[in-house]
Formats: C-alpha cells, structure tokens, sequence
C-alpha cells in the first residue's frame, strides 16, 4: 500500500469511529428518551461530512491551480514546507515522501536534472524497501520521458515491483501500470487499471495515466481515442513534457 493510499485508510477509520461514537450517543439518547438529541446529533454527522468534502475538495483544487503555473516551482515549494511540517511531527520517512514527490513533480515538467538532484537529497539505502521502489519507479519514468529507453523503464519499473513486493507497505501500482501500458504492455486488466487513474482530475498520475493511454490507442491504430487522452493530460497537467513532439 502506498503512503497516500495508507493515510486515506487513516483517515477513513478515523471517520467510521467518529461516526461510531456519534451513533452511540444516538442509540444513548433514544434508549433515555431523549429525542431532542437526534437531529442535534444527526446535524453535527452532516456539518461534519460537508467539512471534510470540502476540505477534499479545496485540497485538490489547491494541488490542480499549482499545476497550471509554467513551471513545478510552487508544487515543489509545497512539498519541501510539508516535509517541514512532518520533521517537526517527527513523521517517519517523510523526507522520502518529499523527495519523491518533489522529483515526481519536477520530472512531469521535464526537468530531468532537477528530479534527480531532488532524489539526491535523501539516503535512499536506509529508507524501507517501499520509498526504494518509488525511486525506481521514477527513475523509470524518466528514462521513458527523456530518452524514451523503453528497455531500460521495463527494467527498472520490473525492479521496483519486486522491491516494493517484498515490503508488507505495497507499492505503486497505478504509475507501474502506466508505465507497462507507456511501454508496450496492452492487456486488458492493466489498462482498465490505468483508464479509472487517468479519469481522477487534475495532478501528476491522471496525467501519466493519459497520456499511457494516449501511447497504447496511437499504437493501436485509434488516433482519435489517442487525441481525447492527450486532451485529459492537459486537463490534469497543461505543461506535461509528454505532451511536446518528440
């Protein structure tokens, strides 16, 4: 499982035992006969919903605004005043999670040297077998980017996966699978995987996604399905190096 995947499952149990806690209080209160205290209760439940929506929502907006600047400076800016923010909560691996992302960032815009001086920052032989595959997963993607070595992204995507398989975290499996289909492999269970990504909004890997797909439809002999994929990479990051003529 991913870091971002885990903290939605975080998340999710924090909000089934808040819901918990408040339909306690509800049976409590019926079982008294204290009925006032259910639409009190049930209002709290709704206000509470309306609030983490919106929290979801103005987040992914936030990340989708940075994404339409020229440049991943402010993307990047963020991620290394997060890191900030979760040394001094003295989160565990939080500067891989900067770094990657950061790297992550830099390399959609198609800037290669930056991504990798941005991995450099972190010893990655002391970090879990995860964060060592997310780094070869990107450095994956940036062979394929810069100098479309499809070989050498196989090679390296195919090393990741069995490094993160041997961590109980999991792995990436949505940005292996956009790179399998960027590279060639077209099965049917990969690509699904890779269609339901690439529909997810604005960001780095709905655009990785489309733009796999946009790959797989030209090498099909689709090109009108190849040019709406290449509409969603715009959509989700107007200045993907991807999206330039090779």
């Amino acid at each position: 499982m991913s870091s971002s995947a885990k903290q939605l499952v975080l998340f999710g149990v924090a909000c089934a035992m808040f819901a918990a806690l408040m339909l306690t209080g509800v049976v409590g209160n019926v079982v008294r006969g204290n009925f006032m205290a259910v639409p009190l209760v049930g209002s709290a439940l709704v206000l509470a919903a309306a609030l983490i929506w919106f929290g979801v929502w103005l987040n992914r907006r936030r990340i989708q605004l940075m994404f339409r600047h020229p440049t991943p400076d402010r993307l990047i800016a963020n991620y290394h005043a997060t890191l900030l923010q979760a040394r001094a909560r003295k989160i565990p691996n939080a500067d891989a999670v900067a770094s990657y992302l950061s790297a992550l960032a830099a390399t959609v815009y198609g800037q290669f040297d930056r991504a990798r001086g941005e991995l450099d920052v972190v010893d990655w032989a002391k970090a879990p077998a995860m964060y060592r595959g997310h780094r070869l997963h990107l450095l994956a993607l940036i062979a394929l980017l810069e100098t479309r070595d499809e070989p050498a992204a196989r090679q390296m995507a195919a090393e990741a996966r069995a490094l993160e398989g041997t961590d109980p975290a999991g792995g990436l499996p949505v940005l292996d699978a956009a790179l399998l289909v960027a590279t060639g492999v077209d099965d049917s269970e990969t690509i699904q995987r890779v269609r339901q990504a690439a529909r997810r909004g604005a960001g780095a890997i709905p655009a990785l996604c489309a733009w796999a797909l946009s790959l797989h439809f030209e090498r099909s002999g689709q090109p009108a399905e190849a040019a709406r994929y290449r509409e969603l990479v715009r959509d989700a990051a107007p200045y993907f190096i991807g999206l330039k003529p090779v």
